[in-house]
């Protein structure tokens, strides 16, 4: 399982790095030029007569209706609830979609038509990861331990993996953009300030040193995504009963290791400013960071704080248990 779950990471951050180096803008592109040609040819079907026009809405409303089988499938998926709202929602706005793709000149921004029309895709398929999101919420309320443990370990493995995918992706462009070296106007900036020549302000070295301070600065996010690994862990000990021994001992160890998260992300905040202090004028472009990194810290924190509390937990029954 171990091994699996470090495949995971690296599969998620090799994604993250490729992804960075994608061209996203050709990409969008390309995407929306599908989405013309799908529409163009419903608008040529819809022009062709009455049975064409005919076709083109029922078309469009059978992929339109798709979401709403959500609302009777599976077979005995119990009543309607108010997460269901949901479904009608994704409908209607693939409707709407549908019918700006066949009628360009309905759609609300002429200038950016694919920006416009790909973040409405992009809302339309949030809709339908909400509506699932909570109907899984809802099928655990009265499911068993066992259940409730699995579905949450997939859960935090997933978010841990969607956090190794965003620093590799922020990594690969801070590396890139580094490397790359500042703009004009930051150049002649930094010849400003530093009065030192060129050559020292466009140094490979300089350079190189800017893209490890970038990727030191993904290093929280890394240990935010590690501590969710943890918690993922201690719930396979949780399930077989919260106050066993195998769950006080997983919970020592995973306390101490988010205390571990805890000092090194503060370490990290603290040390990698005052690198950036000191090399102000030796590298190209120096940006400082004076919050805390409140994600890794806040995840460390509640893992800490819930080991802390099972511990106390399993104390206070064995002290009821020497008494009884």
């Amino acid at each position: 399982m171990a091994w699996r779950r470090v495949g995971l990471m690296l599969c998620a951050a090799l994604a993250g790095g490729l992804t960075a180096l994608a061209p996203l803008e050709q990409a969008v592109q390309a995407g929306y030029a599908q989405l013309e040609e799908a529409g163009a040819w419903l608008r040529q079907l819809s022009l062709s007569g009455a049975g064409g026009n005919v076709l083109a809405w029922a078309l469009v409303l059978l992929v339109s209706c798709l979401p709403l089988l959500l609302l009777v499938l599976p077979r005995g998926r119990g009543r309607w609830h108010g997460e269901d709202l949901l479904l009608p929602g994704c409908a209607l706005l693939f409707l709407v979609l549908a019918f700006c793709l066949v009628n360009p000149t309905w759609q609300p921004s002429p200038i950016f038509p694919e920006v416009w029309m790909l973040a409405a895709f992009g809302i339309w398929g949030m809709g339908l990861v909400s509506w699932l999101v909570l109907r899984l919420l809802r099928g655990l309320e009265e499911g068993t331990m066992e259940k409730v443990s699995a579905v949450l370990r997939v859960l935090l493995v997933g978010c841990a993996a969607l956090l190794v995918f965003a620093a590799a992706l922020h990594g690969s462009r801070a590396v890139a953009a580094a490397v790359d070296g500042p703009a004009p106007e930051q150049i002649a900036m930094g010849q400003l300030i530093t009065g030192g020549p060129f050559d020292r302000v466009m140094s490979a070295g300089s350079l190189w040193l800017t893209a490890v301070l970038a990727l030191a600065e993904l290093v929280p996010n890394l240990l935010a995504a590690w501590v969710l690994l943890l918690a993922a862990d201690l719930t396979d000990a949780l399930a077989l009963g919260p106050f066993s021994g195998e769950s006080a001992a997983r919970c020592a160890a995973t306390a101490r290791r988010c205390r571990l998260a805890i000092q090194l992300t503060l370490a990290l905040a603290l040390g990698g400013n005052l690198v950036k202090l000191a090399l102000v004028g030796v590298i190209p472009q120096v940006q400082f960071s004076l919050d805390l990194p409140l994600l890794p810290l806040t995840l460390a924190a509640a893992l800490y704080l819930l080991c802390r509390c099972i511990q106390r937990g399993k104390e206070l029954q064995e002290d009821n248990d020497s008494i009884i």
